[in-house]
């Protein structure tokens, strides 16, 4: 089984997110490592628009609705070796991971301009 997720973010409108809810927003939605990654970025806005593109597209890829016990700090995107996008998962992500004896799952990222793009795969036995 194969499960694909996207999604898009528009770079202006997270930048307002930034501005108008800043701390609260950030700590509810990005891990601590997702936050010091952004440090590492001449435009945090556009650091948090991939991460967040790529959480949705992740998310997606499980095709359950959204309930209480999920939480977007349990989807974790990091650097890899060559720069590459990796998914970490825990708690209700993880879960149902392994409920769906799934494999790995992929995730290719990128910007233009005002506009932040995610897809991701799920690959399940």
């Amino acid at each position: 089984m194969v499960a694909i997720g996207v999604d898009i973010v528009a770079i202006p409108r997270m930048r307002e997110t930034l501005k108008r809810s800043g701390d609260i927003f950030i700590n509810r939605v990005f891990t601590g490592k997702e936050r010091l990654d952004s440090l590492q970025h001449q435009d945090a806005a556009v650091h948090y628009a991939e991460i967040f593109a790529a959480k949705e597209a992740v998310f997606k890829t499980f095709c359950t609705g959204w309930n209480g016990s999920m939480s977007f700090l349990d989807i974790e995107i990091q650097k890899g070796t060559f720069g590459e996008p990796l998914v970490s998962l825990h708690g209700e992500f993880l879960r149902l991971f392994s409920q769906k004896n799934a494999r790995n799952i992929q995730v290719s990222l990128s910007w233009e301009e005002d506009t932040a793009l995610a897809f991701a795969v799920m690959h399940a036995d």
